[in-house]
């Protein structure tokens, strides 16, 4: 199973029979970024193999240049590591297996002697096996999670058990208690059975020395490592110690996207740099720092449509009351802590002074274990390398500060209206209010970290909120733009009084300015990414190669868009707020979902743009008992708040269409079901994205990211709240096709859709299958163009092979590289605008700010009356539709 071939020299591993057309441009695409070491942001269609094609490509890459550092490949959770480490360890196999017979073939190299009455590699010998074993391709590819997931203790294990919302400052805490340098030293001295230690971080504490004995290569998923984790015979360390120590030994990691992207719970420092493992790749030994300075290591981020909101929640920092009145607590027990540890142990108290007095604040002073729960949340090129000012460098003296600012803070929450201030302006008020300046206010998260150290804390969640002010002031005080304060005293509803201060990140580009600057290369690729335009300018990308939507080939029409703008009344359906609770709008959203569910087998999708709105439709349809309808068809479920009723609801949903019943799920855009399950087969023959999902506009702090884009980016309102309501309708639309061979067809219920200005922003693959007579439709047209699709997909047919085929043989690969060969040569630039669309290529040197009415708006838009500038209701605006 599998085939090699080449792209410009490279030769690249396959490890299945055929490839699509798709696949083979990616991997060229993605191979000309590799070599221009830059940026690129690519979209390729969901179902067409991406994380295959993107580990085949950079595996084959890193194996034929040795130069080239780690691939560190970031997603969204657990279940979608585990899958993109289960395809790494097909592609590996299939590379080891190839080079094992061309090595055979070949006559094969002799082996490392082995010792007669062990039977294993004698101990000078075990290098050079590594080296050999990583020539005959393997690699060594580990997964990293949370100690929630990985934590294999008897008692974290009965937690869970017991618990299902066991959360992860319960493991924390428990991890802490047992492998506190201070606790383990007390229980080693009493060794009476008092002290519990835990004996999987005491084994892996014992195999520090010799790392080899951790893992030989291998592709070692989280389950894997919990797995040996617990065979105490012959591994039995522990599994969350292990990822991290190896992750810098590793060629490929696996993890989340906040690993890499949040300060506070960052592992760049362990990501980087050179293997820790003594043993190099086939000729290149260690790898080593580029000239100019940047890591030669490559950084995917999968999924990534939503980065920049993860970027931005990475760097915010929320307070209520509630926070403040614990903070307060906090500062009690820490008074306390510190009489008794001067009264105990003073040295201990004296040697920080000093320690502080010298600037020796930084981590490699303090207890790896509290580093690492208590990063920074400050980036790490802007932590401040002085030493810490002397106004609190004594204990109690750092304590009365933070008190000081409770107090302030507490009284600046204490406002009858919403206020918005820029860093600089709350930053007067300390200085006048608490008489502290800002120098010492970005020094206090790490002198709280060294005195939560000197105090010997184990449990750090108790002291929490504390930290959370301390994180509050320290951003605070760095930072000078690209945030604001955001005080609300009614944030949940109206006439609930709950006052809240949020120092909110406007800027996407702060945190992930870090991972651009520091590596060689880095991709932003999904399934739904476009507009693709967008991304370079808000996350500061620089050096982008390119930018491109690849289109999908497939032999039959697998995808049916419509997009539905009235009834057969005439009366035009859409979630504008001027028209929301029309009953007319309510009764052919109604109409459409009762004849959808006859029309259409199995398992049927529906996507409002928010909670409020759903719940409404929803109650309006049990009223007049469109529901009631519906469930004579289908049963119909919900996603709620809760993510444990959104769970149940799933399952039984997918339990009604493997029993052919069927089922109807009403979900909402940016949710749980909108982001991360897949409906693929029978699970989604349908989707309905009722409206347009646009982010609720008066939000404060959306209206002060707005203001920061226009400003900054030239990027205008109308532009950015587009670009958001399309990107999130595509996610949702995505959901239902997971490959070649699925089908579905895909509803967009609002006449709003029918404007060019939205239309366009849909991704390139999905415009491809919709036809001009789907554009402008009514329910009933729409039911009846979606019946004849299905009635056609249900005709059986076999798939064709060849060079325009959807799927491609060896054979046909290359034929169509030869063809490519006996092509002349065309510049890229002219290549990328003489493309034929729907596949678009664009290339980007720096981010371009968009230039004020440079996009002409249609005579359909122009015809709208009820339109603001933003090309929205001014309702929309309000309601967030």
């Amino acid at each position: 199973m599998g085939f090699t071939f080449e792209i410009e020299g490279l030769r690249v591993f396959f490890p299945y029979d055929t490839i699509y057309p798709e696949q083979y441009k990616y991997m060229c695409e993605l191979k000309r970024a590799l070599d221009a070491k830059g940026q690129c942001v690519l979209e390729m269609p969901t179902g067409t193999g991406k994380t295959v094609t993107l580990f085949s490509l950079i595996t084959s890459y890193q194996f034929a240049r040795p130069q080239v550092g780690k691939l560190i490949y970031c997603t969204r959770t657990v279940q979608e590591m585990s899958k993109a480490l289960e395809e790494l360890r097909t592609v590996i196999d299939f590379r080891v297996r190839t080079l094992k017979e061309e090595t055979c073939r070949r006559g094969g190299p002799s082996q490392a002697s082995v010792d007669p009455q062990t039977g294993s590699a004698a101990p000078e010998d075990k290098a050079a096996m590594r080296e050999a074993s990583r020539a005959e391709g393997h690699i060594l590819g580990i997964g990293l999670s949370t100690r929630r997931v990985m934590c294999v203790h008897p008692e974290a294990q009965l937690k869970r058990s017991e618990a299902s919302n066991v959360t992860r400052e319960d493991v924390d805490e428990m991890c802490r208690q047992l492998t506190a340098p201070w606790n383990r030293e007390d229980a080693n001295k009493a060794r009476n059975g008092q002290q519990k230690l835990c004996q999987f971080y005491e084994k892996y504490s014992r195999t520090l020395g010799d790392q080899s004995r951790f893992l030989e290569t291998g592709i070692y998923t989280v389950e894997d490592l919990r797995a040996m984790g617990q065979q105490e015979e012959e591994y039995g360390w522990c599994p969350y110690y292990v990822s991290k120590r190896l992750i810098q030994a590793a060629d490929v990691v696996v993890l989340n996207y906040k690993y890499v992207l949040d300060p506070k719970v960052s592992m760049a420092t362990s990501l980087g740099g050179p293997p820790l493992l003594t043993v190099g790749r086939p000729g290149g030994g260690q790898q080593q720092m580029e000239a100019a300075g940047k890591e030669p290591s490559i950084v995917v981020f999968d999924e990534a449509h939503n980065i920049d909101d993860v970027c931005i929640e990475s760097l915010s920092v929320p307070l209520n009351r509630e926070h403040l009145e614990l903070s307060a607590r906090n500062l009690q027990q820490l008074n306390s802590e510190i009489d008794r540890v001067k009264k105990e142990d003073n040295a201990r108290l004296q040697e920080e002074y000093r320690r502080l007095v010298q600037g020796l604040q930084q981590a490699g002073q303090i207890d790896e274990h509290l580093a690492e729960r208590l990063q920074s949340p400050v980036l790490p090129e802007d932590l401040a390398n002085e030493a810490i000012p002397g106004n609190i460098r004594r204990a109690e003296h750092f304590v009365g500060l933070l008190r000081r600012v409770v107090n302030f803070l507490q009284r600046y929450l204490e406002v009858d209206r919403a206020q918005c201030e820029g860093p600089l302006s709350i930053l007067h008020k300390f200085e006048e209010d608490v008489e502290v300046d800002s120098k010492s206010l970005k020094f206090c998260h790490e002198r709280l970290r060294s005195l939560l150290n000197t105090l010997r804390v184990a449990n750090l969640d108790k002291y929490y909120p504390i930290t959370r002010v301390a994180d509050f002031v320290t951003l605070l005080g760095t930072y000078a733009q690209g945030f604001t304060v955001i005080t609300d005293p009614y944030p949940e509803a109206v006439g609930k009084y709950d006052p809240t201060v949020v120092l909110s990140c406007l800027d996407a580009s702060l945190a992930i300015r870090p991972v651009l600057q520091r590596y060689q290369s880095v991709v932003l690729t999904s399934g739904t990414i476009s507009p693709l335009e967008m991304y370079p300018k808000i996350l500061g990308m620089t050096n982008v190669v390119t930018t491109r939507s690849f289109s999908i080939t497939m032999e039959r029409k697998c995808l049916c868009p419509l997009i539905v703008t009235h009834g057969p009344d005439q009366v035009p359906i859409t979630s504008r707020f001027a028209l929301r609770e029309d009953p007319g709008v309510l009764r052919n959203y109604g109409e459409l979902l009762e004849q959808m569910v006859q029309a259409v087998p199995d398992g049927i999708v529906c996507f409002f743009p928010s909670f409020r709105y759903m719940e409404q439709v929803v109650d309006k349809w049990c009223e007049t008992g469109v529901l009631g309808r519906v469930s004579k068809h289908k049963l119909v479920f919900l996603e709620t708040k809760d993510h444990g009723n959104t769970e149940i609801a799933l399952s039984l949903y997918r339990k009604a269409c493997d029993n052919g019943q069927g089922a109807v799920l009403i979900s909402v855009a940016r949710g749980k079901v909108a982001e991360g399950i897949d409906f693929d087969r029978h699970y989604g023959r349908c989707v309905i994205v009722f409206g347009v999902p646009f982010q609720y506009a008066l939000s404060r702090d959306l209206r002060a990211r707005l203001e920061f884009l226009k400003e900054h980016y030239s990027i205008q309102e109308s532009e950015f709240l587009n670009f958001d309501a399309m990107r999130q309708t595509s996610q949702c639309l995505g959901r239902v096709i997971r490959s070649k061979r699925d089908y579905g067809v895909m509803v967009l219920a609002d006449q709003r859709y029918a404007r060019q200005d939205k239309r366009s922003k849909i991704p390139d693959w999905i415009q491809k299958f919709l036809e001009p007579g789907h554009v402008v439709m009514s329910t009933d047209v729409a039911v009846l163009a979606a019946r004849s699709f299905l009635l056609s997909m249900s005709q059986p047919y076999e798939e064709k092979m060849g060079e325009n085929a959807s799927v491609w043989t060896p054979k046909d690969l290359a034929e169509r590289q030869r063809r490519e060969q006996l092509q002349p040569p065309v510049p890229h630039e002219e290549m990328a605008s003489s493309r034929p669309p729907p596949e678009k290529r664009q290339r980007f040197y720096a981010p371009e700010a968009s230039k004020p009415g440079s996009r002409r708006r249609s005579q359909q838009d122009q015809q709208q009356p009820h339109l603001d500038v933003n090309g929205m209701d001014l309702g929309d605006v309000a309601w967030g539709t």
